[in-house]
């Protein structure tokens, strides 16, 4: 997983051409402020752009767009004929990537997470629809689960500002994951698969203990090292999807919550027991910088690390 921090000056060293950032910045003249890769298809950028005609065709990934400032003069439109032609502030957008002109009618802040069709391919097929299924483009939508999502992730990410460390990469996988299944349950096209089963019909499966006791025991003797969501699944034999929801069935937490709150208590231990400065402390626990381990440490236990040392 890459590294979050203010973009360089040419977006194309990070993939091939056709990585829809490249796409945007040609169109736009604008470089993103930051741009984050990991967790398999997901990227994110947040972006400040002006007025301009982009062209947005041919790209690796699908885009999903919350418009978070600035202009609501957005035209969108398909084989040059209009189909939409004002945004809304905190409204999202999904963009296929491939078949669609914007005009973007004054300067305006967006943030992007771009997302591969074979993510969406393989959700689809945990959620028993056909081959061909596809997310229905939608324009300036409120979707509160969405908006939700995009302020969490924002904000996890922000908290590194211009630090050489990312995100977690078990929060990644596991974000971009109930993304893709919130898009495909809710915004599926109908017609191009069997339609998504109602969630009152969908059995919420629980990790056996002997299950749960493997998964937090890998957990717990790998706190200091990047775990990813497909990983863990695979300790216990089921899908990503079936995994989320079993292992929160089982223990009540999410697994990179879960993740969060050992790695935290780990630290206090050790802040009790040792001498070890906090920056090696944040370090042994798996943390990416001092400064987001205690930003964490007291939204856990309400008191800074170096100021709950003290308290010993």
């Amino acid at each position: 997983m890459n590294a979050i921090a203010p973009a360089p000056s040419s977006v194309a060293s990070h993939v091939a051409s056709r990585f829809a950032p490249d796409i945007i910045a040609a169109g736009t003249g604008a470089q993103p402020q930051y741009l984050v890769t990991g967790g398999d298809q997901l990227f994110a950028a947040r972006w400040q752009q002006d007025a301009c005609w982009l062209p947005f065709h041919g790209a690796a990934h699908h885009v999903l767009v919350l418009h978070e400032n600035g202009s609501t003069a957005v035209r969108k439109y398909e084989r040059g004929k209009l189909v939409a032609s004002r945004s809304r502030l905190g409204s999202v957008s999904f963009i296929p990537c491939d078949g669609t002109e914007w005009e973007i009618g004054g300067r305006c802040g967006v943030v992007h997470l771009y997302i591969g069709q074979a993510l969406i391919a393989r959700v689809a097929a945990e959620e028993g629809l056909g081959p061909a299924a596809e997310i229905d483009p939608f324009f300036a939508i409120r979707d509160p689960w969405l908006q939700g999502f995009f302020q969490m992730l924002v904000s996890e990410v922000e908290l590194y500002g211009s630090v050489p460390a990312s995100p977690d990469s078990l929060l990644l996988s596991q974000s971009q994951h109930l993304l893709a299944h919130h898009l495909v349950r809710r915004h599926c096209a109908p017609g191009r698969g069997a339609p998504p089963r109602a969630e009152g019909a969908r059995r919420q499966p629980v990790l056996t203990p002997r299950q749960l006791r493997r998964v937090t025991e890998h957990i717990d003797a790998h706190l200091a090292t990047p775990l990813g969501l497909a990983d863990l699944a695979a300790l216990v034999h089921l899908s990503q999807d079936h995994f989320i929801r079993s292992f929160k069935a089982a223990s009540g937490m999410a697994p990179y919550q879960y993740l969060l709150r050992r790695r935290l208590e780990g630290a206090a231990e050790l802040l009790r027991t040792s001498d070890l400065p906090v920056e090696a402390v944040a370090k042994r626990m798996g943390f990416g910088s001092a400064a987001y381990f205690s930003t964490r440490f007291r939204a856990f236990l309400g008191v800074a690390p170096g100021a709950y040392r003290r308290m010993r």
